[in-house]
């Protein structure tokens, strides 16, 4: 049985608490649980009562406007921020940059307890009569796209980096229109599943190029819902009919996945650009590594019964996070139920049983031309914000995670 340790206030893992027992069948929860729990609960208020003063007095504060589950908080402190899950997943990093300015003039006014235009209501936070901070409570609206309308599909892929918000609600807002729609991405990013979520749980035909002969799949009623898979292996028979498809119903529900590689030939080629101005490309796992978490969940398989469920140390989840991943979230899923079927022991997965490949990482390699310009952008970047990540990582529109990793690829350690 493990339970993790959180880091105060920003809720980081920072460890784990494991207490092994004999497995019992008809135990329900784990009999050594509370154990488990309260022995992490002591921990974690022991980091808290070693933190500074000031440090505390914010974090109090902090800690006390999440009392209420799921409240979107987010505190403040110079440079530093602490941001509740809920308000993780309500805000976008641009969002919590207008937040920060919108918290900062109000403590330059010196309003106590003011209510900004934005819906958050701040209070700031004194220690010895200086003030150390401020915490922003924000209103379930703030930081939410408008109400989707009527019949609009939702994701509930896993994932909440900015990269994946991005991709995924742009194709979202792309599919309230009934018009086709091309997934363009690396293999295993998820393309087809995120195309049957765009359906809005209707069972579409679905149609691998891979498997050739699409001609003579596709339906001859058009108007039922299509997923056409791999349309970078169509031949040319197959383009004619996607083609002749799209002109019998220029509405039709078609999403299309591509996995860019060799150059297209002409005839693909246009219809690509045909498809273009309604595409999304999704990231790859590589750029999106805070989602490794969420998506261990996502593709763990369930447990027998009597059995623990698979849980991981801070080390193995590590190496899962700076690991490129080339088969994206596939290989991920692979490694993930592998490792579940043929485990014998309890415990955290640790580090030593991950794969080669994985536990050690992927070997330097010289850079091309165009992660030369992009090393160069992003070290301009960080020099025109003093060196700040955060600042940096929300200025280049990606997350904060992406921007250690391609510092850490590109050899400018953080």
């Amino acid at each position: 049985m493990s339970v993790p340790l959180r880091a105060p206030g920003d809720g980081r893992p920072v460890g784990t608490v494991t207490v092994a027992s004999a497995l019992c069948g008809g135990c329900a929860p784990h009999p050594q649980s509370a154990l488990a729990e309260a022995t992490a609960a002591v921990v974690e208020a022991e980091l808290r009562a070693r933190t500074r003063p000031p440090e505390r007095a914010l974090l109090d504060a902090y800690l006390t406007a999440c009392a209420q589950q799921d409240r979107p908080v987010v505190a403040f402190a110079g440079h530093s921020r602490l941001v509740s899950e809920a308000a993780g997943r309500l805000l976008a990093a641009r969002d919590i940059e207008d937040l920060e300015r919108a918290v900062h003039t109000e403590l330059r006014e010196d309003a106590p307890g003011s209510r900004l235009p934005c819906g958050a209501t701040v209070q700031v936070v004194r220690h010895l009569g200086e003030t150390v901070g401020a915490v922003a409570v924000l209103e379930p609206a703030y930081g939410r796209a408008p109400a989707a309308p009527a019949g609009r599909p939702h994701t509930t892929l896993a994932g909440h980096s900015v990269p994946w918000r991005h991709a995924t609600e742009r194709a979202a807002q792309l599919a309230t229109t009934r018009a086709p729609l091309l997934l363009v991405g690396e293999r295993g990013t998820g393309k087809t599943s995120l195309a049957r979520e765009l359906l809005g749980g209707t069972e579409p035909l679905v149609v691998d190029a891979a498997e050739g002969d699409v001609h003579e799949a596709l339906p001859a009623d058009p108007r039922g819902s299509l997923v056409l898979r791999h349309a970078e292996r169509l031949a040319q028979p197959d383009v004619a009919a996607i083609v002749a498809h799209l002109e019998a119903r220029p509405t039709a529900a078609l999403l299309v996945t591509y996995t860019p590689g060799a150059p297209p030939g002409p005839c693909l080629q246009r219809l690509l650009d045909t498809l273009a101005a309604r595409s999304v490309t999704l990231p790859a796992l590589r750029e999106r590594p805070e989602d490794i978490r969420e998506l261990l969940t996502a593709v763990t398989p369930a447990t027998e019964p009597g059995q623990p469920p698979l849980t991981w140390s801070l080390d193995a989840r590590r190496a899962l996070e700076r690991y490129p991943w080339p088969g994206n979230v596939t290989e991920l899923a692979h490694v993930v139920r592998s490792l579940a079927q043929q485990r014998r022991v309890v415990g955290p997965v640790r580090r030593a049983e991950l794969p080669d490949p994985v536990r050690e990482g992927s070997a330097g390699r010289p850079l091309s031309p165009m992660e030369h310009a992009e090393r160069t952008a992003i070290l301009e970047a960080l020099r025109r914000h003093g060196g700040n990540k955060a600042r940096t990582a929300a200025a280049l529109g990606i997350g904060r995670a992406t921007l250690y990793r391609k510092l850490r690829t590109y050899g400018s350690h953080p």
